[in-house]
């Protein structure tokens, strides 16, 4: 096999678990932000309600402990657009599927390069 067909057929590949993902993933993720609610008592480790009073008084807490304030606006917010349920999610995928590949391979031709 060709090295420019193994590229392509791991691009399909990709593509096809980007657009299945938010079709197996689960609705309720474990993620770094559920654990540090869980952790701060704004929800239950095993569980998807939220205090939004506890959540707030949280990250008010890690503001007054660390200083940090820094926050922003997310581009997709929870791997999603905005406004387009399932097909919103699938395009958000699939859009950051393809900008890390072209992340990846701008790098990968740079870092061929002879003068290296």
């Amino acid at each position: 096999m060709e090295t420019k067909q193994f590229i392509l057929i791991g691009v399909a590949i990709a593509l096809v678990i980007a657009v299945a993902a938010p079709f197996l993933a689960s609705g309720n993720p474990d993620g770094l932000e559920s654990a540090f609610f869980s952790i701060y008592e704004a929800k239950p480790f095993m569980g998807d309600e939220l205090d939004e009073d506890a959540a707030g008084a949280a990250e008010e807490q890690v503001v007054a402990t660390t200083g940090n304030d820094f926050s922003y606006e997310a581009f997709m917010p929870d791997y999603s657009i905005p406004g387009l349920d399932k097909t919103g999610e699938v395009l958000a995928v699939v859009i950051g599927t393809l900008l890390i590949l072209v992340l990846v391979f701008g790098v990968a031709k740079i870092s061929a390069r002879p003068d290296n």
